[in-house]
């Protein structure tokens, strides 16, 4: 394991915890809007499946230890069984759908942010309507409705961002 990917791998969790921070909490709902999200995707994108899932094992550690790292300056095991745990999960495995459909066709890689972003709303809903004993579509309603079509344009806002990054800086994935 190289230094350069773990300092990427660190970077990322740090660009992670500054996305919890950018944080707009809506009254409807337990889950607010960050920036997290756009991190997390990014980090599978730049970093491939496994560094990038590194990268967020770290941020998830690091909130565990008890550190305010997740949205709204949450900390401890609390923030990962609280109604958000389940997008914290989905932000797990997300950086591991994008790097590996990065890493098998460059063209998937759209496919593979929006398989992501839906795979982070399903397990986030799911553990919502389980926490809060409510219904998978009141889930589905203040949990996954209203960020929807934000995420997807984050995912747009990574594509972009990681076209024109590789190109600029002749970065190439660490995967």
């Amino acid at each position: 394991m190289k230094l350069r990917n773990l300092v990427f791998s660190s970077l990322f969790s740090i660009l992670i915890v500054i996305g919890s921070y950018i944080s707009i909490p809506f009254p409807f709902t337990p889950v607010p809007l960050t920036l997290q999200l756009f991190f997390v995707l990014l980090s599978g994108v730049m970093l491939g499946p496994y560094f990038g899932f590194l990268s967020v094992l770290m941020y998830e550690i690091l909130g565990i230890l008890g550190f305010p790292v997740f949205a709204g300056g949450q900390a401890g095991l609390s923030a990962l069984l609280g109604p958000t745990g389940g997008y914290l999960l989905g932000f797990l495995i997300a950086p591991v759908v994008i790097g590996s459909l990065n890493r098998k066709n460059k063209k998937l890689l759209i496919f593979g942010i929006i398989l992501a972003i839906l795979e982070i709303h399903l397990l986030g809903i799911t553990y919502l309507s389980f926490n809060l004993k409510i219904s998978l579509s009141k889930a589905f309603l203040i949990g996954s409705l209203p960020f929807l079509p934000l995420d997807f344009v984050k995912g747009i806002f990574v594509y972009l961002f990681s076209a024109a990054s590789i190109k600029l800086l002749h970065f190439s994935s660490l995967s």
